[in-house]
């Protein structure tokens, strides 16, 4: 999976790596949805630092989970 997930109070940062396509971005988006809905933060960070690849398919997971 490309993505490890942290919580501590009220925020939730999901540090991503690797490629983020259409095969990935699927599983990134349950395991992202999933801690928000049990954590329900008031804050979502998303580290894309090190990610090496993008297509439109990570575009649509930031705009989601805005």
């Amino acid at each position: 999976m490309n993505v490890t997930i942290e919580s501590s109070g009220n925020l939730v940062i999901a540090y991503l790596y690797g490629e983020i396509d259409h095969h990935t971005a699927v599983d990134i988006r349950d395991k992202i949805d999933n801690a928000v809905s049990y954590i329900k933060p008031s804050h979502l960070i998303l580290d894309f630092k090190n990610v090496t690849f993008m297509d439109s398919s990570g575009i649509g997971l930031v705009m989601g989970r805005y």
